[in-house]
């Protein structure tokens, strides 16, 4: 009965690990793409300095919030951290791929050319 006991808070406390996790990845996700989008108006230079700055931000208040073990630290400041760089990359990247998309719409019907002579 005590065996049972055991595994059974040993997979309640993992679960309840799981959620936080998931939780703090996506308030960490969800302020990379905040950063971006909001300073769309400031240079790439200004955007990625912020972006980096406010990464800094998720993993500091999980470190000092959970009073982390020195060994795991590292770890608690790179998820959050990482995954903020990467969400507000990509919105980034996004941006830029959708200013140099061709601004012409498609043809409604395909144009077909005349095959190539000597062909």
């Amino acid at each position: 009965m005590g065996l049972i006991l055991l595994l059974l808070a040993l997979i309640v406390a993992l679960a309840v690990a799981l959620v936080a996790l998931a939780v703090i990845l996506t308030a960490s996700a969800g302020l990379g793409l905040a950063t971006a989008a909001v300073s769309r108006r400031l240079p790439l230079w200004a955007r990625i300095t912020l972006l980096l700055t406010l990464a800094a931000a998720p993993a500091a208040a999980l470190v000092s919030t959970l009073d982390v073990a020195a060994v795991w630290q590292p770890a608690a400041w790179a998820l959050p951290f990482l995954t903020t760089v990467a969400s507000g990359a990509a919105w980034l990247a996004f941006e830029a791929h959708r200013r140099r998309a061709p601004r012409l719409p498609k043809p409604a019907w395909p144009v077909r050319h005349a095959p190539a002579a000597g062909r």
